[in-house]
Parts: C-alpha cells; structure tokens; sequence
C-alpha cells in the first residue's frame, strides 16, 4: 500500500476532525430533506436558497474578466460575475453544497437574475479560481450515489480539503464539482427535460466529465453542482444580458464554444 501524500495525509486528517466536529445532525435542513422525496425534496431546497438561508459569501459575486473573439474574430475583454461556490445551504457549521435537478437550479437562477455556465465559461471559472481541488469522488454502488447522505458528505470531504488547503469557506473555488450547463443539447428534443453536465476539472486542467445529456432531469448525484452567474456581463465596459448574448450572431462565441448562437438557454420547469 503506497502512502499518502503530505497534503493528502493532511487533508484525511482535517476530513476526521471536521466530521468529529460537525454530525448530520447539525444541519436542519439536512434532516428535513434526507426523507423526503424528490420533488418535496427540490421544493425544499428552492424555498430555503430563496428565503436566504445561505452563507454570507454566496450573497456576493467574484469578478471574472477575461478576452475573448467573437464570430468575426474581433477581440472584446468580457467580465462576468460568478458566485465564489456550488449553491450551498445553511450557515456556519451547518453548511451544506446542494446537488438538484436543473429545473430546480432554474428555477433559482431565474429568481436571482442569474443563469448557468456554458462548458467554455466552466473551463474560464476553473482557470481563474483561486483554489483548485482534486476532485473527490465515490465508487458507485446501486444507486447509493444518489443519495442525501452522499450528498452531505461529499460536501464535509470539500470543506475539508478547503481548510487543509489553508482557506475558508466563501473562498472562489473550482474542481469539486461537475456543472449543470446550458448548451445546444437542449434542443434536443428527445431530451429537452434531461440534465446536461460538464466539467469537474483535474488539477491540470483537463475535465472528467465530457458535455454529457443522457440523464434524466430527475438524476441528481453528489458530484453535481450549480454555479450561477449574473445575467449581467460587461463587454468592452457595456452591459448586456447574459442571455441575449448567447444568442446573438456576433457574440455569442465570447461566451460558447459552440458555432451557432444558442436559441435555448434555459431549462423548462
């Protein structure tokens, strides 16, 4: 048996004294919804992410600013704003980042004037993070994956790597998570309900998860996560909407890898 790294010796050693310090039942909002079923499950998590029963840090937004060409190859400097982490529930110790179905994470967005990422503006989020992690993940077993107590723990496992990284909660992270995105998949209309995923980036770079469409919107594992991002985007000091920009002629690529502009940008609830 190899031995662990320093850092990853580390990390196993804050993980332990994290879970010593923090039981399921610390979490309210962990014990409401591990009995539920799905749908009162996302009813749940929408009411309490609305009502504002969320960390201080993911009121705010982290400014991303970076260059890009549009259709005609003319470069414009492009800012977004994103939130610091995955959606994440409660307070203090009884934090917890919350995987949902997409027409849930829409529902929120739209809510909150934001929108989900493209697959281009994951990879931008992971280049700018300030830490990067290795992503965590657990072996499947049935449908054990699926489940609420997964969900809390692979929320404990980031924190853990957070703190033995040296930070705090609240700081712009990338890498724990698999992103629920926005891309022409949604015109599918074979699968216009089902969850498109992407990212969950290795530490040089590269992502595990492929653009992928094959579950349905009710699929929800712990490697999912919702980052929001403002509808707001600032381009050559203009605003405009995140959402017309997508699907404009000309600037849709300073936002998407893809061709042609996105003539969908939402998921239907």
């Amino acid at each position: 048996m190899k031995g662990l790294t320093s850092l990853a010796f580390l990390m196993l050693i804050t993980f332990n004294s994290l879970c010593s310090q923090v039981n399921k039942g610390d979490s309210p909002f962990y014990e409401q919804m591990r009995v539920l079923p799905f749908q009162q499950r996302e009813a749940l998590i929408i009411r309490e992410v609305l009502s504002g029963n969320v960390p201080e840090y993911m009121k705010g937004f982290v400014e991303v600013w970076f260059k890009s060409y549009d259709a005609l190859g003319v470069k414009h400097k492009v800012t977004i704003l994103v939130k610091p982490d995955y959606i994440t529930i409660g307070k203090g110790k009884s934090s917890f980042i919350i995987p949902m179905g997409p027409a849930t994470a829409q529902q929120i967005a739209d809510s909150l004037n934001c929108s989900l990422p493209t697959p281009k503006l994951v990879d931008i989020i992971y280049s700018h993070a300030k830490l990067k992690v290795e992503p965590f993940n657990y072996i499947p077993r049935g449908d054990r994956n699926e489940t609420p107590d997964i969900f809390f723990d692979h929320s404990r496992v980031i924190f853990a790597q957070i703190k033995a990284s040296g930070y705090n909660p609240g700081v712009f992270i990338a890498g724990s998570k698999k992103d629920v995105v926005i891309t022409s998949l949604l015109e599918d209309t074979l699968r216009r309900t089902n969850v498109t995923i992407y990212g969950w980036h290795r530490r040089d770079g590269t992502p595990i998860q492929p653009v992928y469409n094959k579950h349905l919107g009710t699929y929800v594992d712990y490697s999912h996560g919702i980052r929001l991002i403002s509808n707001n985007v600032l381009i050559d000091g203009k605003i405009y909407d995140y959402r017309r920009v997508l699907r404009d002629s000309i600037y849709h690529t300073l936002l998407s890898n893809e061709r042609k502009p996105l003539t969908i940008i939402s998921y239907p609830y």
